[in-house]
């Protein structure tokens, strides 16, 4: 009896000691969400889940992507800059000298899981559910490159895929829930033998702006008492409070495409677009709570990281062309409405309708500019870190300057798996990306040199708290951050010394 009884525990210490101890790891991505929309920035749409996410957690307050969906989502899978992958606008397929986290973390024995967009998951051609399937196990969402399309219905050319087969929303339908629904059922589904990989990668909340009549309903009556200009200036005063930007920092004016709130001679319709847009976010929220949930009953949450950032600004576009003359976008032939006119309603599944540079101005408050931009509008991201046990600085705020890159780099750090020199017959550039661990245990870490963009023809270099940045065709611009957070006071002809320093480490950067 006694020898069987030492027999159990040497078996229990040895299953302990040969026990794979590394994370699970939750990427969960917005897509074109502002810097300032969720509750724990500044924001006024309600936000429990992701507030909760960082009172638990740390969030930083200087954290960049790379101003565009494509070129951040390369950098989020590969820990390269996007020209070092061949990625220099909305889509494309990567280059044969990078390797991303999901074909390393696969080979090192992760379970792998992916849903909404599939953007660059593998280096081979991702709009191949064949190839994502060699280093994703279980995936759910769409291989094209137009964003959500409609959050209720198939379009053309953005197809649908569930492990592989062609997938079709069903009636009552909202992408937003579909992939959380696929999300955790991975979870409460995965081998508990070894850690998982999950990417949640939102379509939410680019446009269309697409929401359920239930969520549009909690905003609609306060966008219209607040209007734009008033949001803006209570944002800043609580990004100000919050500590996320410092004391003194001064709004800058109203975007120029956008009138003041009081001479808008639509408010209920302007509102509503607000609404929508603010309830999109809302359901992604809820979206989070929901696999929060998930990681917590079934134990997993004891030794996850997760991550929430957005892959760029808001969005100031208006409706572009919708492939077909006669705006029958959608699969089934129902024709699609599409326009920024007061006679189209944001909301519905028949409807194309986009936020507009005003409500944009607002979500990437207190900053200028927006997506495809290298101004503070364009590229300041919220992150949000989690992971109970680790995040010494629970409910803190870093202002490390970090950047997307980072993550890949954190992610091949806390999994021990060593960043390669060749991946199959590829050439790998060695990583751009560095480990955000030793911000997480200590608060900080060693800083980079410099920090660099070039996005659409905007570019943009960082050293230190400065910033040189320029529009497309415009000259370069010069801002101390440290007391010009939001790009105000413009220094170039003051400096032209330190100009010239910081245009040649963005030259031999692209050089690279």
């Amino acid at each position: 009896m006694k020898m069987r009884l030492l027999s159990a525990v040497l078996l229990s210490l040895a299953s302990l000691c040969f026990a794979d101890v590394r994370p699970n790891i939750v990427l969960i991505m917005a897509d074109d969400m502002g810097f300032s929309d969720l509750g724990c920035y500044g924001g006024e749409i309600q936000t429990p889940n992701l507030d909760r996410l960082a009172k638990e957690g740390l969030r930083f307050s200087q954290f960049y992507n790379c101003a565009l969906c494509g070129p951040s989502r390369s950098a989020l899978m590969t820990g390269l800059h996007p020209h070092q992958v061949g990625i220099s606008g909305w889509t494309g397929l990567l280059n044969n000298r990078c390797v991303t986290v999901f074909e390393l973390l696969k080979g090192a024995g992760y379970a792998t899981c992916a849903v909404g967009r599939l953007d660059m998951v593998t280096a081979e051609d991702w709009h191949d559910p064949k190839n994502i399937a060699h280093y994703v196990d279980r995936f759910f969402g769409s291989t094209g490159h137009k964003g959500p399309g409609n959050y209720f219905k198939d379009v053309r050319n953005t197809e649908f895929y569930r492990d592989g087969e062609l997938y079709s929303i069903p009636d009552g339908g909202y992408k937003t829930d579909l992939i959380t629904d696929f999300a955790t059922d991975f979870i409460r589904g995965a081998d508990k033998s070894k850690p998982f990989l999950l990417y949640l990668s939102h379509y939410a909340p680019h446009w269309p702006l697409h929401a359920k009549p239930e969520d549009i309903a909690k905003y609609r009556e306060l966008y219209r008492q607040l209007g734009w200009d008033k949001a803006r200036e209570q944002r800043l005063q609580r990004l100000i409070e919050k500590g996320l930007v410092p004391a003194g920092t001064k709004l800058p004016p109203r975007d120029s495409h956008a009138t003041a709130w009081e001479d808008s001679k639509f408010h209920d319709w302007e509102a509503e677009r607000m609404a929508v847009f603010a309830a999109q976010i809302d359901c992604l929220d809820q979206s989070v709570g929901r696999v929060m949930e998930t990681l917590k009953s079934t134990g997993a949450d004891k030794n996850t990281l997760v991550f929430f950032l957005s892959d760029n600004g808001a969005s100031d576009k208006a409706v572009g062309k919708l492939d077909k003359p006669d705006l029958t976008w959608r699969s089934d032939g129902t024709r699609t409405r599409a326009g920024n006119d007061p006679s189209i309603q944001p909301g519905p599944a028949d409807n194309f309708v986009t936020a507009g540079p005003a409500w944009s101005n607002l979500s990437n408050a207190p900053f200028r500019e927006h997506k495809q931009t290298n101004h503070e509008g364009g590229i300041a991201s919220p992150l949000i870190v989690w992971w109970p046990g680790v995040v010494t600085q629970t409910g803190g705020i870093s202002n490390q300057l970090s950047h997307i890159t980072d993550i890949t780099a954190t992610c091949l750090d806390v999994a021990g798996q060593a960043y390669p020199k060749t991946f199959h017959d590829r050439k790998v550039t060695p990583l751009a990306g560095r480990s955000l661990l030793p911000v997480l245990k200590t608060g900080t870490r060693e800083q980079r040199e410099s920090l660099c963009w070039s996005t659409s023809g905007a570019k943009a270099v960082r050293m230190g708290s400065w910033k040189l940045v320029a529009l497309p065709k415009g000259p370069w611009e010069l801002y101390d951050l440290s007391v010009d957070r939001t790009e105000l006071n413009d220094l170039a002809k003051q400096q032209p010394e330190r100009v010239a320093e910081m245009e040649q480490a963005f030259n031999t950067w692209k050089q690279q």
